[in-house]
């Protein structure tokens, strides 16, 4: 099975932890969504919140791990 490349829109609240957001195929619809998400920094989300996109394959295994990379 050919795994395809996911990007996923993750969150950090200040002190907080990274955590999945967002995902999709297509890397433009997750760039509009992270604007949209940024957009609603105050209202929706605490200020300090940061908005990183990354990379992995399609499976929820590859997503998790390459979140938890980030936090190490």
């Amino acid at each position: 099975m050919t795994r395809k490349t996911y990007f996923s829109l993750i969150a950090r609240e200040p002190d907080g932890e990274w955590s999945p957001q967002f995902g999709d195929y297509d890397r433009e619809t997750v760039d509009a969504e992270k604007r949209d998400y940024i957009d609603h920094i105050g209202t929706t989300w605490p200020k300090g919140t940061e908005f990183k996109i990354i990379t992995s394959n399609d499976t929820q295994a590859s997503i998790d791990a390459a979140i938890v990379a980030l936090s190490t």
